[in-house]
């Protein structure tokens, strides 16, 4: 075992080399970050107040130093010489600083290169979680960093597009990037500390451990702050630029699922008391013919819409009964499929026997009905849980890149993927226990707790949330919502 392990640390150290960096030979253990993280908070003080440098303890690896300014990186820079491993580190951060005005708020991230490989086809990177780099022969290597993506929030595709544009390679409007003969391109992982002026996460990692709070507490928690003092939810945040996005695309219907959540969780009665009566005269004045901001136009995300309030606890079931009676006329439309299952989930075994089996017909044609799976269960109809969960378990990845995100998408995206784990949690089969337990990974690593806020978001909106998708750090309430679902799911059984 020692061997092995010496022998993949030889194989990283000869792969790093190639970047010209030096990398950690084993993950940060906890009281380094925590002296890394201490080192670079008496950074940013030194570089508000001048005067000695501080003492700072770091590993002895190459030290990249990214800092941010509300949201938006102001420098960055690299450590490739020698010294002791906190000398590295404040020679990078004082190179990302040099230039930066010191009463600005800074955020500080710290990199250290972890593992390196070689990387054949772009589609095999992991972005969010892999770095990207460009190794020509008799020129320096030319290297992103991880949060790179998420700062571009671009693919594996677009990042590689960036890769070239810094090499300083043009790329034809719509055309892969091309590196030239003998260039080979690399990806690259890093454990990463994150310090501010300020120690909200510490903070609020010290009352988790008095009050037994865990990760569920922290979504819940961010779903309730989602709720202003009339009920409405916030469809999104933007942590990064501190921007509050009240309405959006199916505003009502994700709101449902995070009043669903929350209600789920417990603990907030007056906040989802008051969410609830907030959705149900929306959607009252909609039916009425009122007009509400973002209600859809479309039939069946209306009927979706209904179901999804039902799921919430909203008193509109006579509402969903009555239009679910004309399902007939919305089969044409591409939504329907999606919102069927919505609709038989909440309606159970209240479903009109024609519409529930047209949903499990629909499976041959749309196998990635997740709502079509849990309305089995709620319909009682074993043989359709049984078709509905085994068609949905090949969608969750079983190896990287992106092992247990959901494939319906290009980039898996976080909901899709809970609210898959959700519909097979508790399924007979090791083939659906091995694929909840990685899609619940994939979305717990989405998840925004201490330690784990990457710095150019605002940790006080961010903590707690689920990022969009592993290159996309929006905060969606339905994200979390689903989010929260799939995990309390996952403990009930």
């Amino acid at each position: 075992m020692a061997t092995a392990q010496a022998s993949r640390e030889l194989g990283v150290r000869a792969h790093a080399a190639a970047l010209d960096l030096e990398a950690l030979p084993r993950v940060l253990s906890a009281p380094a970050r925590t002296a890394i993280r201490s080192g670079l908070r008496a950074l940013l003080q030194f570089h508000r107040r001048l005067g000695r440098i501080p003492p700072v303890r770091a590993p002895r690896a190459t030290p990249i130093v990214a800092v941010y300014e509300a949201g938006v990186l102001r420098g960055c820079a690299v450590w490739r010489g020698g010294g002791t491993g906190g000398e590295r580190l404040a020679r990078a951060f004082l190179g990302a600083t040099a230039s930066l005005d010191a009463g600005a708020d800074l955020a500080a991230q710290a990199f250290y290169p972890r593992s390196v490989r070689w990387l054949h086809d772009p589609a095999e990177l992991e972005v969010g979680t892999e770095g990207v780099a460009l190794v020509r022969r008799g020129m320096p290597p030319v290297l992103l960093m991880p949060q790179v993506a998420r700062d571009h929030v671009v693919d594996a595709h677009g990042l590689v597009a960036l890769l070239a544009a810094k090499a300083g390679l043009a790329t034809p409007p719509g055309a892969r990037a091309t590196f030239g003969p003998g260039a080979r391109l690399m990806a690259w992982t890093v454990e990463t500390v994150v310090a501010r002026a300020d120690d909200i996460e510490g903070a609020s990692q010290r009352a988790a451990t008095r009050t037994g709070a865990d990760a569920a507490d922290y979504a819940a928690a961010w779903l309730a702050r989602m709720i202003d003092a009339r009920g409405r939810v916030a469809f999104a945040l933007d942590a990064r630029t501190r921007t509050l996005q009240p309405t959006g695309p199916l505003w009502h219907a994700r709101s449902a699922i995070a009043i669903e959540a929350l209600a789920a969780h417990g603990g907030y009665v007056p906040t989802v008391s008051r969410a609830r009566r907030w959705l149900a005269a929306e959607i009252e004045r909609a039916l009425a013919g009122g007009r509400v901001e973002e209600w859809p136009d479309d039939r069946a995300t209306v009927l979706g819409t209904l179901a999804l309030a039902c799921l919430a606890g909203v008193p509109v079931e006579h509402r969903l009964r009555a239009l679910a009676a004309e399902w007939r006329s919305l089969v044409r439309s591409p939504a329907w499929p999606w919102h069927a299952g919505q609709v038989a989930c909440a309606l159970g075994r209240d479903t009109p026997r024609e519409l529930w089996s047209w949903c499990v017909e629909d499976l041959a044609r749309h196998p990635f009905a997740p709502y079509t799976a849990l309305a089995a269960r709620a319909c009682a109809d074993q043989a359709a849980v049984r078709r509905a969960t085994g068609a949905l378990v090949p969608f969750l990845r079983h190896a990287a890149p992106y092992r247990g995100g959901a494939t319906a998408t290009a980039l898996p995206e976080t909901a899709l993927t809970a609210v898959a784990a959700h519909a097979l949690v508790g399924c007979a089969g090791s083939r659906a226990d091995r694929a909840v337990a990685d899609a619940l990974a994939f979305v717990g690593a989405r998840q925004l707790l201490p330690d784990r806020i990457p710095a150019p978001l605002d940790p006080a909106l961010a903590l707690g949330a689920f990022g969009a998708t592993p290159a996309d750090d929006l905060l969606r309430a339905d994200i979390t919502g689903h989010a929260l679902l799939a995990v309390l799911a996952r403990s009930a059984v």
